[in-house]
């Protein structure tokens, strides 16, 4: 078992790109949400959409140094779609988060202006012992907003929210090439993704609103697929790491095994999975660079469509609220998620119907993080054929392994950073499209119009390498899970587990797959009698790795709530997101040793007097 990993490391420890940070103690994460130096000057990772990865800061510094005016801020974005999306966002916010200021002036159009930074070797050496640059027929480019400084946080809140920032295997590669091209002169090494720094003497300007180089397409993007033996088992064809020169193949590949359309060799080695979506094809599966990335796109292709208001129904992840909510004319909330909220629902479709202004979407998650709670998918696939509204359904806690939610949705988006990597060391995320429900013909077209292919091809390599073994990997979590959740909820110091086979039950049986291998995931949360002193005792006792993230391979802990909603606990507490709530993913640990961690923890929680 992995133990507890110093204050500010990656989680897991020394490993490249990692997505958790080590947050080992309650207080240090009450210290991370206040900014405390001792916390913040100590962490050398993050999770990526909250913590800008330090070669992106290194990269940021180098762009400014070249563009930038006096006391302008930088965020780096992987398309100039992307870039435009994060300046119309300022400007669509910046009134209303900063309306109790008087005296705030919206800036001019020009004070936010958006530059192209070429990564390309000026040594055409390089570029012959660089496995990456070979695989592009034009130079890397980044597009970077440069914008007033008291306008950065807007612009980190666009990153946050929607996952379209830039790879930090892609800023490293672009540090590379800055490097080489400082040792030119030298003897040029092939890229590592490992290597670092320096600084860029090629340079572009690029303006908003400017004649923008084309874009791979969705079916640009598939067109590379053509003459691949899809069919060839990864790690018997490439070995455990495939080149980045096959990248495009490797989309390929998790695009159809997340489809379910694995290969005759692959379901040798055990790998079986059966979407139950009859005429369902790779051709219907989108990937983006992070979960919340699912999110967004699925969200601007619906707006795309009707530019209507959502409904997000029950409490979900933060950020997919705050899409809903920010981009486009808003959203209902009904964060119970249960009981009343079904009959609130139907009277919103049905007065938006009748007013000739129909909800465009219904947004779920099944189950929610981190209440654990399932919606009834057969009830809301009625409200939504009645009302002609589109269901989207994110089933990263479930995932495709354990639940199937695509037999109900329209979309389904998923975060393949958790269970389907399992590593913590790559982000992306996943779009399927059902064939088989009436707003399939116009998703497609509006996910053909502005679908980009942005996942890095480093990423896509990772991705694939690591989701090789996700069939095998997900039921031994489940057993481990529920062994665990079992062990907790026996515990007279423990108030409620939140666990699906106790949550919400009946509508998870409904969408539970029936092999014998599915279960009820790795995802629990947990409340104790004691409150937030017990809560901080098992916590701080825990002896495993603790930090942001999920679906690890590795049992990983958080006091969700702290982290995730710090500034609104009292909101949250509305809906059943107490501050005192801890969150667990369990991992691949052997389960005696497991249960041994868990029952120390609750041994280190005070008995209450009598």
């Amino acid at each position: 078992m992995y133990s507890q990993v110093p204050l500010g490391e990656c989680v897991p420890v020394s490993t490249p790109y990692a997505v958790s940070v080590s947050l080992p103690t309650w207080q240090d994460n009450v210290d991370y949400e206040l900014g405390a130096p001792r916390v913040l000057e100590r962490m050398v990772s993050g999770y990526p959409r909250f913590f800008i990865a330090k070669p992106i800061q290194a990269l940021v510094e180098l762009v400014k140094d070249r563009f930038a005016l006096p006391n302008e801020a930088a965020m780096v974005f992987p398309s100039p779609a992307c870039a435009e999306r994060c300046i119309a966002f300022i400007y669509d916010q910046a009134p209303k988060q900063r309306s109790a200021e008087p005296t705030y002036e919206l800036p001019a159009r020009g004070q936010l202006r958006i530059v192209q930074y070429v990564a390309e070797p000026v040594d055409k050496r390089a570029a012959a012992l660089d496995t990456i640059g070979g695989l592009f027929e034009s130079p890397i480019a980044i597009y970077c907003v440069l914008l007033p400084e008291d306008l950065f946080p807007l612009a980190k809140q666009y990153w946050q929210h929607t996952g379209s920032g830039i790879s930090a295997r892609l800023a490293d590669y672009c540090l590379h090439i800055a490097r080489v091209n400082e040792e030119c002169e030298r003897e040029v090494r092939p890229y590592s993704p490992a290597s670092r720094g320096g600084s860029a003497r090629r340079k572009i300007g690029y303006q908003a609103g400017s004649s923008i180089p084309p874009v791979q397409k969705a079916d640009e993007a598939r067109s590379h697929e053509t003459g691949f033996e899809a069919d060839a088992y990864m790690e018997e064809r490439f070995g455990r790491n495939c080149d980045p020169r096959h990248a495009a193949e490797m989309k390929a590949v998790l695009r159809r095994r997340i489809a379910g359309a694995l290969s005759a060799e692959e379901q040798k080695q055990g790998a079986q999975v059966e979407r139950g979506v009859a005429g369902l094809t790779s051709d219907d599966v989108y990937l983006v660079s992070t979960g919340m990335g699912a999110v967004y796109y699925a969200h601007l292709a619906l707006l795309g469509m009707s530019g209507r208001k959502s409904v997000c129904f029950g409490f979900p992840y933060t950020d997919t609220l705050k899409i809903l909510e920010k981009f486009g004319p808003g959203a209902y909330f009904l964060g119970q998620g249960e009981g009343s909220d079904y009959d609130e629902l139907e009277r919103i479709l049905e007065r938006h119907a009748e007013s000739q202004d129909p909800i465009q979407a219904i947004f779920a998650e099944c189950p929610s993080n981190p209440l654990l709670k399932t919606a009834d998918l057969s009830r809301l696939r009625d409200l939504a054929d009645r009302y002609a509204v589109a269901l989207v359904v994110d089933e990263t806690i479930g995932s495709f392994a354990n639940v199937d939610v695509l037999s109900w949705a329209d979309v389904v988006v998923s975060s393949l950073t958790k269970v389907f990597s399992g590593d913590s060391n790559v982000m992306g995320g996943s779009i399927v499209l059902n064939p088989n429900r009436p707003h399939y013909q116009p998703l497609r077209a509006a996910m053909s119009a502005m679908f980009e292919d942005l996942m890095w091809c480093e990423d896509a390599v990772f991705l694939e390498r690591n989701s090789r073994d996700f069939m095998k990997r997900v039921p031994r979590i489940n057993r481990n899970a529920l062994a665990v959740a079992e062990l907790l909820k026996a515990s007279t110091k423990v108030a409620q587990v939140r666990y699906p086979k106790f949550t919400t039950a009946e509508n998870y049986a409904r969408i539970m797959r029936s092999t014998s291998e599915a279960g009820y995931g790795g995802l629990l949360s947990v409340e104790f009698v004691g409150g937030e002193g017990a809560s901080r005792a098992f916590y701080d006792s825990l002896a495993c790795c603790k930090g942001p993230s999920l679906g690890t391979n590795f049992t990983l802990a958080s006091p969700y709530t702290i982290l995730a909603h710090f500034t609104e606990l009292e909101w949250a507490a509305k809906y059943g997101v107490h501050a005192d709530l801890v969150r667990v993913s369990i991992g691949l640990e052997p389960l005696d040793e497991l249960l041994a961690m868990f029952q120390a923890a609750l041994d280190a929680i005070p008995t209450a007097p009598r």
